[in-house]
């Protein structure tokens, strides 16, 4: 078997609103030295020599299908997978494995998340490297990439290290004892200081038979439906089909719908990674990625500051000359063309209920 990696780009990062919008989700930004986290992936692993170029494979939503094409030159049609509507990540996860395997066959797939910062991806790479010599050997497993934290943090999934079954490339592999989604502060605080948990990043490799097969048994309607598309795409009109069959999938996350079963049943295994990964998942965790001052502010904008600590600042505003601040400890200012966001660092995670407020809003949904 041969690995085939699918960059996951179909999310809307809500979180980062007012920057990130429903036409301009997180993944898309030019986050990274005008680069947007999408096009340090593809590029990340067109270098890394873990599948050929034509086996890289990037599924956005359809929303965000021009913004690929513009991003990524030399994207070619049978490299590209569209999902016409967002039903998570179970629904995304089945599509770019039927289509995958239609290209070339059963083999090995790493469906890697993409909203991400990675301080240390050569040490990635080394764990998708080590996740596809361990499937290989033991194909019943689905594999898990699980990062070192860094900090105590409840905004995040955690994967509690079971068993050691062996290393891969001098690599450790645990059994997975468990998934845990998003822990109170306190729970978070103890799985910190165990050392039994890891973050769940959203990178996973496995076998696509043993992946189909886990649909089969925990998902079968679901299943059913993959199994309509896998005899659709023999067809001219697939994305036709895709357009029918895909809405009437089941809206789940991966994580509900085949990993913490298949944990139960012993079918999970984790490679641990120390990579100083961050999802960058709300305007609190940007100094993941960049560094703050000596006062903990992180300013990516024209800033005055008297007497001002551990704020972040964030201008994408044209009009917007300076940002002046004066006793200020622990806040975000977000300030783009047509909205301006000021919160507490710690009440950040709330962005996102503000953005569905919004949504249900006629006033306010054009800003979304």
């Amino acid at each position: 078997m041969l690995m085939r990696i699918v960059i996951r780009a179909g999310g809307v990062g809500t979180r980062l609103w007012p920057w990130s919008r429903w036409d301009r989700p997180k993944q898309f930004l030019p986050l990274f030295s005008g680069l947007s986290s999408v096009q340090v992936a593809w590029e990340r692993f067109h270098k890394a020599g873990l599948a050929s170029p034509s086996e890289i494979y990037l599924s956005v939503g359809k929303q965000s299908l021009d913004l690929a094409l513009e991003q990524i030159p030399g994207l070619v049609h049978e490299q590209i997978i569209v999902e016409p509507d967002l039903r998570d990540t179970a629904a995304a996860i089945g599509l770019e494995t039927v289509w995958v395997t239609h290209r070339g066959g059963e083999c090995v797939i790493a469906s890697l998340g993409s909203d991400h910062y990675v301080g240390k991806p050569a040490e990635f790479i080394r764990a998708l490297a080590a996740a596809e010599k361990f499937i290989q050997q033991q194909p019943r497993y689905l594999v898990a990439i699980g990062c070192e934290p860094t900090r105590v943090e409840a905004d995040y999934g955690h994967i509690r290290k079971g068993q050691m079954l062996g290393d891969s490339d001098g690599m450790p592999v645990h059994q997975v004892a468990e998934f845990t989604e998003k822990p109170d502060s306190r729970a978070a605080q103890r799985y910190t200081e165990s050392g039994e948990y890891l973050w769940n990043g959203n990178f996973f490799v496995w076998a696509s038979e043993t992946l189909m097969k886990q649909f089969h048994e925990f998902e079968p309607e679901m299943y059913d439906l993959f199994m309509e598309l896998q005899e659709a795409v023999k067809l001219p009109d697939f994305r036709e089909s895709v357009r029918s069959i895909y809405p009437r999938l089941k809206r789940v996350a991966i994580d509900y719908a085949i990993l913490e079963p298949a944990a139960r049943a012993g079918r999970m295994a984790v490679i641990p990674v120390a990579m100083e990964w961050s999802d960058i998942g709300s305007w609190a965790t940007l100094t993941d990625a960049f560094p703050a001052d000596k006062n903990g502010n992180l300013f990516i904008a024209p800033v005055l500051a008297e007497e001002t600590a551990n704020t972040t600042i964030f201008v994408r505003n044209p009009d917007r000359k300076v940002v002046a601040t004066i006793g200020l400890d622990g806040l975000v200012i977000v300030d783009t063309k047509d909205a301006l966001l000021i919160c507490p660092k710690d009440q950040c995670g709330k962005v996102k209920r503000l953005v569905e407020e919004m949504r249900r809003s006629e006033e306010w949904r054009g800003l979304v």
